[in-house]
C-alpha cells in the first residue's frame, strides 16, 4: 500500500460544453497496475447513474475524500496514444466540443460501448412485502419476468412486449416491482478464442477417462483453445464444460493469435519516371521530409499532371525508411482507385479508412495499424486519426474539397488535425490539388507553405481548350436562345463526324434572377438586397 492515492481525470460521456471539463475519480488499488491514459472506464456520474468515459490525465494525491471510484477498467491497453490525448485538449478548444466527443471522433465507431439496463423481479415483490396496483400490461411484464430464471436486457424486454418506449418499465422501477442493473455491452464484439486453463491443483479426484485425458493435456502443454482441446484429445465439448462446472477448469477469452508476417510475393512494382518538372517537385519534396522538421507544402498542379506520381515516389522513400503514411482522398468513390495502385505496390501494408466499410471491417484495419501490420493508410477524412505510432509523411489530394470538413460535432477540417500531427512527428504535410483553396494558395505566396508547381500535363496529353462565350453579346445579336451560336455549331459539327456531345447543367430548376437585357440590372427585393427567384409555375417573381 502506498502512501498517496492514484486520481484519475476522466472525460466523461454525455455532458454538455458549459460544464464539461476532467471530473477527478480515485482509481481503486487493485486496478494501480493496469490504469493509463488513454483507457476508457465506467463511472457513475451525477445522480448515479453509469457513464462511459476516458481516463485522460493521472496524478498521485495526499487524499481522494469525497471523490467517487472507477467503477470498471474496460481496456486492457489504452485506446488513445499520447498524442492523441493532448490532441483531444485542442480539439475541444477549436472545435467547441466536450472532451468525449473529441475522444470518440479518434476512434472506430466498433469499437464503441453502450450501457444497457438488465431487468428483474425485485426480491421484496418475489416475497410478497410489497402491495401494489398493476395495470393489465403491468401484470404481462411481471409474469413474464417470473417465467425467466436470468435477468432480461432492456431491448429484449421490449421487444418481447411488443413496447416502443421504456416508460412502464421505469414505472415498475419505480414502484420497486422491477430490480434493474447496469451492463456495459460492446457495440460490436471483438473477434476472440475461447481458452482453457486449469484452475486448480488439487486434482485427487475422480475423473472419467474423456475427463482425465482433458486434465493430463492441459498439465502438460498449458492452456489451450476449447476447440484444439477437444481435437486432439477427441472428447466432446459437454467433457470441457462438466471440468468447469467442477471448478477444475475455466473459461476466458483470448485474441486469436496474430499469423507470422510472410514474405509477400509482389510484382515487382514499375518504377516511378518523373518529367523535369515533376523530379524538381518531388526532390524539393524530399529535402523537407530529410531536413527532419515539420512543414506544409502544396503540389500545384494542373489536371493531369502527374502529382500522384510525385507524391507516391515520396512514399516510397518514407516507406522504406520504416515510417507511416496516411494519405487522404476527400471522396469514397476516389479511394478505390488510389487503392488499386498502391495495393500493387505495398501489398497488405495498406489499411483503408473510410465510412463505407463495415463496422467490423473498420475495427480490423484499426488494430492493425494500432499493431504496426499496416503502417500505410489511405482513407476519407478520419484516416487523420489514424493510430501510427512514427508518421513521416502525410498527403491530402484534392486538399480544397469541402469533404474534409466535419459537418457534425466536432466540427473539425482534416487539414488542421493534420498540421498537428506532422508538428508532433516533426514530417511533412501535403497539399495537392489542381485548383487549391484559397487560404492555401495565399499562405503558399507568402511563403508560409511550400509551393511546387506542375504547369503541363504527364506525356504527351493537352488541355482541352476552353472557350468562354459572353450571352449578353449573343442577346444583342438576336440570339434569344439558351445556347450560345459557338455550341450549336459545334454540337451540329460533332453530329455530322459520329461524335457525341454532353451537356452539363450546373443546377436543376428556372432562374434564380431576372435580369434587365439591355443594362444588366438585377430585379431585387424593394426591401432588401435579396435578387427575386422566378416560379415558372405561376409566373411571378
Amino acid at each position: 500500500m502506498t502512501d498517496t492515492f492514484l486520481v484519475a481525470g476522466v472525460a466523461v460521456d454525455k455532458t454538455a460544453f458549459h460544464f464539461d471539463k476532467l471530473y477527478d475519480y480515485a482509481v481503486p488499488e487493485e486496478m494501480r497496475s493496469r490504469v493509463r491514459e488513454g483507457c476508457r472506464v465506467m463511472i457513475h456520474f451525477g445522480n448515479g447513474s453509469l457513464r462511459q468515459g476516458m481516463i485522460l490525465s493521472l496524478q498521485e494525491k495526499d487524499t481522494v475524500t469525497g471523490l467517487k471510484t472507477i467503477q470498471e477498467l474496460l481496456d486492457p491497453t489504452p485506446v488513445l496514444s499520447a498524442e492523441l490525448v493532448k490532441l483531444a485538449f485542442h480539439i475541444k478548444e477549436r472545435c467547441f466540443c466536450t472532451l468525449f466527443d473529441a475522444c470518440r471522433a479518434m476512434l472506430p465507431t466498433g469499437l464503441s460501448l453502450n450501457v444497457m439496463y438488465d431487468y428483474s423481479l425485485s426480491e421484496d415483490y418475489r416475497k410478497g412485502c410489497l402491495t401494489v396496483t398493476l395495470s393489465e400490461t403491468e401484470e404481462i411484464i411481471v409474469s413474464y419476468l417470473q417465467s425467466r430464471k436470468v435477468p432480461v436486457r432492456q431491448d429484449r424486454l421490449l421487444k418481447a412486449m411488443g413496447l416502443a418506449e421504456d416508460t412502464l418499465l421505469v414505472k415498475l422501477f419505480k414502484k420497486g416491482v422491477l430490480s434493474r442493473s447496469e451492463a456495459v455491452k460492446k457495440r460490436l464484439q471483438d473477434v476472440s478464442v475461447k481458452m482453457v486453463t486449469l484452475k486448480t491443483d488439487d486434482l485427487d479426484r475422480r475423473f472419467s477417462p474423456a475427463q482425465q485425458e482433458v486434465v493430463h493435456t492441459l498439465q502438460s502443454i498449458g492452456d489451450v483453445s476449447k476447440k484444439e482441446i477437444c481435437y486432439f484429445t477427441g472428447v466432446s465439448g459437454a467433457v470441457v464444460d462438466n471440468l468447469v462446472k467442477r471448478g477444475i477448469c475455466a473459461y476466458y477469452d483470448a485474441e486469436p493469435p496474430v499469423p507470422s508476417p510472410q514474405e509477400e510475393t509482389l510484382p515487382a512494382a514499375k518504377a516511378i519516371t518523373l518529367t523535369p518538372d515533376q523530379d524538381d517537385a518531388y526532390r524539393h519534396l524530399l529535402e523537407r521530409y530529410d531536413s527532419g522538421e515539420a512543414s506544409v507544402s502544396l503540389l500545384y498542379g494542373v489536371t493531369g499532371s502527374g502529382k500522384t506520381s510525385v507524391f507516391m515516389k515520396l512514399i516510397d522513400q518514407v516507406h522504406a525508411a520504416g515510417r507511416g503514411v496516411i494519405c487522404m482522398v476527400p471522396e469514397i468513390a476516389l479511394t478505390p482507385q488510389l487503392l488499386a495502385k498502391f495495393t500493387a505496390r505495398y501489398g497488405e501494408k495498406i489499411a483503408v479508412f473510410h465510412s463505407g466499410l463495415s463496422l467490423s471491417k473498420r475495427l480490423e484495419e484499426w488494430k492493425r495499424v494500432r499493431d504496426g501490420l499496416a503502417p500505410i493508410v489511405i482513407g476519407t477524412r478520419s484516416a487523420v486519426f489514424a493510430p501510427l505510432n512514427d508518421i513521416g509523411l502525410i498527403v491530402m489530394d484534392e486538399e480544397q474539397e469541402y469533404s474534409y470538413k466535419s459537418g457534425a460535432a466536432p466540427r473539425f477540417h482534416a487539414r488542421d488535425i493534420a498540421k498537428l500531427r506532422c508538428w508532433h512527428h516533426r514530417c511533412p504535410l501535403v497539399l495537392s490539388s489542381a485548383t487549391p483553396c484559397v487560404e492555401s494558395y495565399y499562405a503558399a505566396q507568402q511563403g508560409r507553405y511550400g509551393l511546387y508547381t506542375l504547369g503541363s500535363r504527364y506525356g504527351t496529353a493537352q488541355l482541352p481548350r476552353v472557350l468562354t462565350v459572353d450571352m449578353n453579346e449573343e442577346h444583342q445579336q438576336g440570339n434569344l436562345s439558351q445556347f450560345s451560336s459557338v455550341l450549336l455549331e459545334s454540337i451540329e459539327d460533332n453530329l455530322s463526324k459520329g461524335q457525341q456531345s454532353i451537356l452539363l447543367l450546373n443546377r436543376r430548376g428556372h432562374n434564380t434572377f431576372i435580369a434587365c437585357r439591355a443594362c444588366n440590372e438585377v430585379l431585387s427585393c424593394p426591401n432588401c438586397s435579396i435578387s427575386l427567384t422566378y416560379h415558372s409555375v405561376n409566373h411571378r417573381l
